[in-house]
Formats: structure tokens, sequence, C-alpha cells
């Protein structure tokens, strides 16, 4: 915790960029996750997430398993929680092997209270909230009576809206999907991929977050 504002630019510098990675269940969550530690290139990345059996790592990417952290290939590590988001981040920051920072929440979270939480804990800063869409369920899905509140609000709160499984939808119906989120996350930037296989470099913090507000 920062005291009257002592090192506070120097500790905005040196802070980790936190990502966080929303979305309902059966949008792809888990297929981006994987393709994002298989291609981090170098990058030393932290997912922390709420239980290990809660996002699969593929068997492969693990080296080895210590209590709550997993050990990936290429210098990452997949770190449980629990119930302690706080102490679990506080953690984190205190690592000097890591580069930056997933937290995949789970599908009826609100980013924006952990957002609120990040702002609590000298060496993170929020980078952007990233929410992955189900090509063919989105709309659906956001008139649902029990999802569709949670789904609206977490588009209200995203920088970066990524409509996965494109290949599964015809042109026209990605076409009103994408003018749809238009007016349903106007602050966003809206991406497009397949099978989750969307560019580190873009997930993981290379801009500012001013990058991924939409003009």
């Amino acid at each position: 915790h920062l005291r009257g504002g002592e090192d506070l630019t120097l500790s905005h510098v040196a802070a980790k960029p936190v990502t966080l990675l929303t979305g309902y269940l059966g949008a792809g969550k888990t297929t981006l996750v994987n393709h994002l530690l298989r291609n981090a290139g170098g990058r030393r990345i932290a997912v922390a997430v709420n239980e290990f059996g809660a996002l699969p790592i593929d068997p492969d990417l693990i080296e080895q398993a210590s209590g709550d952290v997993l050990t990936l290939a290429g210098g990452c590590i997949c770190c449980s929680f629990g119930d302690d988001l706080t102490s679990g981040l506080v953690a984190l920051a205190n690592r000097d092997n890591i580069d930056s920072i997933l937290i995949e929440t789970s599908g009826v979270a609100l980013p924006g209270s952990v957002a609120q939480s990040l702002s609590l804990i000298a060496g993170l800063r929020h980078e952007a909230t990233l929410v992955l869409l189900d090509a063919e369920t989105a709309r659906k899905l956001a008139r649902d009576k029990y999802l569709g509140d949670t789904i609206l609000r977490q588009l209200a709160e995203a920088d970066l809206v990524v409509i996965n499984k494109t290949d599964l939808v015809t042109d026209n119906a990605r076409a009103e999907l994408r003018d749809w989120l238009a007016a349903t996350a106007p602050r966003a930037k809206i991406m497009e991929t397949e099978f989750g296989a969307l560019s580190p470099d873009i997930a993981l913090g290379a801009y500012a977050p001013s990058a991924f507000v939409a003009d």
C-alpha cells in the first residue's frame, strides 16, 4: 500500500500489466488460454484461476506441480487463488519472474469488481478487460433471463470483445453480431477469432489501455 503518494510514478511504471478474461461457459476460454501459453514468445505469463479444475491447462505444458502453482513451459505459471483473490494477486505482484498476468474469472463474474481489487495492490495495473463470446450463441444468451443481465454488464465493462468461433456462422450473422456489439459494448474494440487464436501481443498488454478502446 502506498502512503502519501510516495514512489507513485515509479510504482506505476514498474507495475505488472493484468488482463481480465471473462466469458460464459462454452465461449472458448480454455482454448484461448492454452493458445496464449503456447505462443507466449518468451513472455513469462502468470495465469490466475479460481481452481485448477475450472481451467484445464494442456498436460504437455505442465512441467511441475507444487501446491497451488503449476510451473509451465517457457517460464509461465498457473496459480490457483481459491477464495482469496487479493492474497493471490499480492503474491504475484511480488514475483520478479513474471512479465504479465491473466486472470480468468468465472462466467458469472463482473470484471469491474476485480479491477477495483487490482487498484488496491501496489505493483499491479489493470491493462484491459477482455470478454470472449461464442459467435453462435452470444445474442441468444444475452436475452436469457438468468444470464442476460450479467453478460450485458460484462460487455459494458469490456475494453476488448473477442468474437470466437466465427467459422461456425455465416457472414451475415457475423455482421449482425458486430452491429449489435457496437451498440452494446460501445467503448470496446471488437476482434474476431477462430479456435481461440488471439495474439498474445493483443491479449496480454503490449499496448496501453487506450489502444483497446475504439475511436
